[in-house]
């Protein structure tokens, strides 16, 4: 049986192009498209309404909305537990690698990468192994090394940290006092060795 996937990007080149390329180098193919996370929802729910849910989904994480691509991936984890999703996007950093993956993501692949690279990923989903990029590798181990000693909280904190948001929009994500945040992050700062904002997303930011 054949293997599928569907992809999500507002680029619609960027699409007709990724699809083009995997169906012409592979045996996977493309059971749709969409260019929002509303429409793969809304698509999505009525293949597997119909019993055909696409094998993967591989998706974008820059859509309007800052969350917007990460949702998505928690969402789909969350209503098709058996459906791979694998990152593919300009973005690349250590801490949208690990959110993404913590959301559900199977894989993650930079768009800079050779193409080939991106059915690699594709593969090793399928087979139930999680794949990241092996440029974002050294950087992601560097990563969780930091996080390791951070309670789960401080953890959703430092996500946020790392996607720019102030300590009120923080607050407001995780619905909890400004005050309550401003701790978390010492405690952060204090268990990393890393002194400021700043210097966290230089090393592991957009």
């Amino acid at each position: 049986m054949a293997k599928t996937f569907y992809i999500v990007d507002d680029h619609e080149l960027l699409r007709i192009g990724t699809i083009s390329f995997i169906e012409k180098k592979s045996d996977w193919i493309c059971k749709g498209n969409a260019s929002t996370p509303e429409s793969a929802l809304s698509d999505l729910a009525l293949l597997s309404g119909g019993n055909i849910l696409p094998d993967l989904v591989i998706s974008d994480l820059n859509f309007s909305g800052d969350d917007a691509g990460f949702d998505l991936i928690a969402k789909l984890h969350s209503l098709y537990p058996e459906l791979k999703i694998i990152v593919y996007s300009m973005f690349f950093s250590a801490g949208m690698v690990q959110t993404a993956i913590q959301n559900g993501a199977a894989g993650y692949i930079s768009k800079n990468a050779p193409s080939d690279e991106l059915i690699e990923c594709m593969e090793n989903a399928f087979s139930g192994k999680t794949f990241v990029q092996k440029e974002l590798r050294e950087n992601l181990v560097k990563f969780n090394s930091f996080t390791d000693a951070l309670t789960q909280r401080e953890k959703q904190v430092m996500a946020l940290i790392l996607q720019n948001l102030s300590n009120m929009q923080i607050a407001e994500k995780l619905q909890i006092r400004q005050r309550a945040v401003e701790n978390y992050i010492s405690s952060i700062y204090e268990k990393t060795g890393i002194n400021d904002k700043k210097e966290f997303i230089s090393q592991f930011g957009k």
